[in-house]
């Protein structure tokens, strides 16, 4: 009978093990599915700063901090930037409130994003980059899109994958150039000997003319984008590396290295440059990130390249005549052999054949294949549409159909009701948008749209003291004062970058700033989960030790009752 209550006890210890390791294999999910905890702080520092951009988990921040320093590499440059000459960057005024390379007039003239890898060769991939963008725009050609080699200026500059400065990247890209990438494909390994490059290489070679150094000024960068993109370079801290979407800002974390980019557009309405990364398509919005004017020290170092082929005045790839080339009309981009026949009363094609289309009756620059009227010289395209002429003197097929910017809303000089005929997102009963524009027609600004204070920021844009300048999204947040200077809701003592003291509130240090915004909200959450985890993981396996414990004793007894 004793036997029988000894195997008894024995299959219940048994069956209470069973459920112990059932418990801890259920607990280490859970352990494993923690949120980490700087994201957290990043999330809840982007919420107190009022901050326009989102966060979360990407190929980036879930590297190990050495990992993470290893996609760096621009190092800030030790001398000042020389002075421009008149004919590189011209600062221009009544320029575009937005532009974007990747979309100008529908076409892209940026190259695709590439992936740098754990090797700080940003500089390389950013200076490449521009310089494969710059070819296009000068030679009128966003189908000439380059892929030229970063490994040729990694293994053949003095650079390497613990970085180098934007400007002597600039300078080998002028007196070496860059080779094109099936020549010397990239490893990302520093310590690949140039001479690995292709046999032909001195035929592969493309070489920048010069580069200009463009100030950290808004309006001076803002000029020369409306001529091209640029390479530049900021600073990197730890809530970068979690960026998902919108416009970053710096809120959370150490700093971790310099970085370089493409500078490829900028925004008006959001205060923003548009920057194409080297951390693949699966970081940020597809490769590329927006940054607020001034964060991070963006804009420094910031170069304008300018390419000039003497054996190809037209930039478009293909070499004169003279240079042993066969582009018959090397001062046109759209001419060159195989190039696609256009209406444009030239041999695009280099077939030397002139097509009947291709004509020019009257003498006036348009051929027969787009002038609707080849016997009247005042009738074609590029004329202006009349209106009470009956004419149809710009050959829309409509006459006295002034429609300048082709909206399909006349201008109000012919009966239209188009308010700004330059303008394609302004017509009557167009939606409106915040971009300080009487876009419906109306006659009437909504007050949302308005800049009273002409700070450049309008309400709809965030300004939340519309009469007072000093007061708008993108200032710095001034203590003491009363006012909500940066608009992200707090004011001293409810501000993140004040702390209160005896003489009042005053800005906090950055050691001080940086400990308050590592805080999460609620403080208790994160520790409140790891309590969790350590409780589900340590109750089974106390449990599995009890329970061990009492069925070897049980044992033991029974070999004694025996």
């Amino acid at each position: 009978m004793t036997a029988e209550k000894s195997r008894a006890k024995s299959k219940a210890l048994s069956g209470w093990l069973i459920l112990a390791w059932v418990l801890l294999l259920f607990s280490l999910p859970r352990a494993l599915q923690a949120e980490s905890g700087e994201l957290m702080s990043v999330q809840t520092a982007i919420q107190r700063s009022g901050a326009r951009w989102t966060s979360g988990e990407t190929p980036m921040s879930r590297l190990s901090p050495e990992e993470r320093r290893r996609y760096l590499g621009a190092r800030l440059s030790l001398m000042p930037p020389p002075e421009l000459s008149a004919s590189s960057v011209r600062k221009a005024t009544n320029l575009p409130k937005r532009v974007d390379w990747r979309n100008v007039q529908g076409t892209d003239w940026t190259t695709p994003v590439k992936d740098q890898g754990s090797c700080g060769s940003c500089w390389a991939f950013s200076a490449v980059g521009t310089m494969e963008s710059v070819i296009s725009i000068r030679a009128k050609n966003p189908a000439l899109t380059l892929n030229l080699s970063e490994q040729y200026v990694l293994s053949c500059s003095a650079g390497s994958c613990d970085g180098w400065w934007m400007r002597p990247t600039a300078d080998f890209l002028r007196a070496s150039g860059a080779v094109d990438e099936g020549c010397l494909p990239y490893t990302g390994d520093g310590s690949d000997p140039c001479s690995d490059r292709c046999t032909d290489w001195p035929n592969r070679v493309w070489k920048i003319d010069q580069w200009h150094s463009v100030p950290n000024d808004v309006e001076a960068i803002k000029s020369a984008l409306n001529q091209q993109v640029l390479t530049t370079a900021f600073d990197v801290y730890t809530d970068f590396y979690y960026y998902t979407g919108g416009v970053y800002e710096h809120v959370w974390g150490d700093y971790e290295g310099g970085h370089a980019g493409v500078l490829v557009g900028y925004d008006d309405i959001e205060h923003v440059w548009i920057v194409k990364n080297s951390w693949n398509t699966s970081w940020g919005e597809e490769g590329y990130f927006k940054i607020l004017w001034g964060d991070s020290d963006i804009g420094r170092d910031t170069l304008f390249i300018e390419y000039d082929n003497p054996c190809d005045d037209d930039e478009d790839g293909y070499l004169d005549p003279s240079c042993g080339g066969e582009d018959c009309d090397d001062e046109d981009p759209r001419v060159h052999p195989d190039a696609e026949e256009i209406c444009d009363g030239k041999d695009s094609d280099c077939d030397f054949e002139l097509t009947a289309e291709e004509t020019d009756g009257d003498e006036d620059g348009w051929p027969l294949c787009n002038d609707c009227d080849d016997s009247d010289a005042a009738v074609s395209p590029g004329e202006i549409d009349l209106c009470g002429d009956g004419i149809d003197n710009d050959c829309s097929g409509t006459a006295d159909d002034k429609d300048l910017d082709e909206d399909g809303d006349q201008d109000t000089a012919c009966g239209g009701t188009d308010c700004d005929d330059q303008n394609p997102a302004t017509y009557l009963g167009a939606p409106e948008i915040c971009d300080g524009l009487d876009n419906d027609c109306d006659g009437n600004l909504p007050q949302s749209e308005r800049d009273v204070d002409e700070d450049t920021w309008l309400i709809c844009a965030g300004d939340c003291m519309d009469w007072y300048s000093r007061v708008h999204p993108g200032n710095a947040e001034a203590c003491d004062n009363w006012l909500d200077d940066d608009c992200d809701g707090g004011i001293d003592g409810d501000d993140i970058e004040c702390e209160f003291s005896a003489a009042g509130w005053s800005a906090a240090t950055p050691a001080d700033a940086a400990s308050l915004q590592s805080v999460p909200a609620p403080p208790s959450l994160a520790a409140s989960r790891i309590g969790n985890t350590a409780l589900w993981l340590v109750l089974p396996l106390a449990s599995f030790g009890i329970g061990r414990w009492l069925q070897r004793r049980q044992r033991g007894k029974m070999a004694i009752s025996r």
